[in-house]
């Protein structure tokens, strides 16, 4: 990589963290280095392209009219690697993959470790976020794949790999916690507690393909919060199982009938256009036993 490339991925890094500090940490290079580098970008520009304060970094309107155009080089760059390395069937170079909370907590350090023992030329960039995040990121090519829920009428391709089964949670000693399942009509008879939009897509399908409209008293913006006022007997929620393998509170979880899941995989574009290095940890994720037990 040489160094136009560097300061380029540093001011994209630096652009999304805003804070030099963390885009270091996050690209492996000190402090001052990323700095000098985006000072650098800067005096070849002519212009600033960052505002500095305490708080961190932001873009300035130079920055940001920028921005588009040096995520396009980027991109075709990363693209140029990867299609080199395909050409002589070499699995190297970069992969930049997004995932969703309860699965980067359970699976992604497995995931990383043995297929970069497998493929040692391999680097993994992960990036966690929201479905939507994954999902435009994937779209704008800053990532080449990324771990979804099922996706609807998208134009990305998407590999299943597992289904994760939908519970209803509540407090250890709410009335409900001894029933073996809830129908899934009873759930409108109960105050709801959610998240934002971006991340309760699992559940509004439920709900949507039922024809159901819940009594939803808080909307929240992560599972913690959720779990966590859900144990304080605030309302009832519905989660994926995994997720519940993180949870640290008191929570009883029954099933739904009819039983209800999410099906987690990998999104990515459409597969005809991926590179051999996508296409290979796809194969690679195809090949694991994700069961919790």
């Amino acid at each position: 990589m040489n160094n136009s490339q560097i300061r380029y991925e540093i001011f994209l890094k630096a652009a999304e963290l805003e804070n030099i500090t963390m885009a270091a940490e996050a690209l492996n290079y000190t402090q001052s280095g990323v700095s000098h580098a985006i000072a650098a970008m800067e005096r070849e520009a002519g212009c600033m392209l960052f505002h500095r304060s305490k708080a961190g970094v932001t873009l300035t309107e130079n920055g940001k009219k920028l921005l588009p155009l040096v995520q396009e080089l980027v991109n075709r760059q990363h693209s140029l690697d990867q299609a080199m390395d395909a050409l002589s069937n070499r699995v190297a170079g970069t992969l930049r993959v997004g995932s969703f909370t309860s699965f980067t907590a359970i699976w992604m350090a497995r995931i990383i470790q043995e297929f970069t023992r497998q493929f040692p030329d391999v680097k993994i960039e992960l990036t966690n976020g929201t479905y939507r995040d994954i999902e435009e990121g994937i779209s704008s090519g800053k990532l080449d794949c990324g771990f979804l829920s099922s996706i609807e009428n998208d134009p990305l391709d998407f590999t299943p790999l597992f289904d994760d089964p939908m519970l209803v949670i509540m407090a250890a000693d709410h009335p409900l916690a001894k029933k073996d399942a809830l129908p899934l009509k009873e759930l409108r008879s109960y105050p709801l507690i959610s998240q934002f939009k971006g991340s309760d897509h699992d559940v509004q399908q439920i709900f949507r393909k039922a024809k159901i409209r819940p009594k939803t008293k808080y909307i929240l913006n992560d599972d913690i919060s959720v779990m966590g006022m859900t144990a304080q007997n605030e309302g009832i929620a519905l989660m994926p199982e995994m997720m519940l393998e993180t949870a640290a509170f008191d929570l009883a979880a029954i099933p739904l009938m009819p039983p209800q899941h999410r099906t987690v995989g990998l999104a990515t574009p459409p597969i005809k256009e991926t590179t051999l290095l996508v296409r290979t940890f796809i194969a690679f994720c195809q090949s694991l036993d994700f069961s919790l037990e």
